[in-house]
């Protein structure tokens, strides 16, 4: 198992909200996660570091499966959102998280937010996770495209995150192919960056770093308006 990731501010923003982690487990697993934070400078670092942090405190015992996975997402969605009722200069905070316990026979995943987590095989990208957004809700309910959706006012309206009272976390599984790359990223990149671009970096067969530090650089090539995380994985 190997893994890079790297984290930017981006151009447009005073601070970076964006958190990421990444840690070898027993057993030849990887935990690799990204938060995204929300709800003012102040609120949305505080609730990025504070889900990474409790994410990683978890896995002095690592989830067995992605519906343990979930039940901690759970659990550390609760703690942010009590820590945010009890602190005046925090209320409202949030974040998004993405996760996965990587290994050589199974990937477990568990999702909140739009930060994202894809599958590259066979030479193409595969989006495992959904957007929890107003635009993506609409897409699925056929009432806009795609391309609509990438546009469009609701596209950073999320309806669930850590946070968010009760959220209610996306999990699932799968058997890794040989040498599977996952990227998992926020929106910082996938909002600037299409998948053809991102596949055409991913297809070079560079080292991690390299392909991190050129997708990064896509990102802020396309204007930077927002921070940038990318997670990279090779199974």
């Amino acid at each position: 198992m190997r893994f890079f990731a790297q984290t930017h501010r981006g151009l447009k923003r005073p601070t970076n909200q964006d958190r990421f982690l990444l840690r070898d487990l027993p057993g030849g697993r990887v935990l690799a996660a990204v938060a995204d934070g929300m709800g003012g400078t102040a609120g949305g670092e505080v609730a990025a570091q504070m889900t990474v942090d409790l994410l990683a405190g978890s896995m002095d015992s690592p989830a067995e499966d992605h519906q343990a996975l979930g039940e901690v997402f759970a659990a550390i969605c609760r703690r942010v959102h009590e820590r945010a009722q009890a602190e005046p200069s925090l209320e409202g905070m949030g974040t998004t998280l993405t996760a996965v316990l990587a290994g050589p026979e199974r990937v477990d995943w568990a999702h909140v937010g739009d930060s994202r987590l894809y599958r590259r095989l066979e030479g193409r990208l595969f989006q495992v996770t959904r957007d929890h957004t107003a635009a993506a809700f609409m897409v699925e309910e056929g009432m806009i495209g795609s391309e609509e959706a990438a546009r469009h006012p609701a596209r950073h309206m999320l309806f669930d995150c850590m946070g968010c009272g009760e959220c209610e976390p996306d999990t699932g599984s799968f058997r890794p192919e040989p040498g599977e790359l996952l990227l998992l990223a926020s929106d910082g990149l996938y909002g600037m960056v299409n998948d053809l671009d991102l596949n055409r970096v991913l297809d070079s067969g560079k080292e991690l770093p390299a392909l991190v530090h050129d997708l990064v650089a896509l990102a802020l090539e396309a204007s930077g308006h927002d921070n940038i995380t990318v997670v990279l994985v090779r199974v």
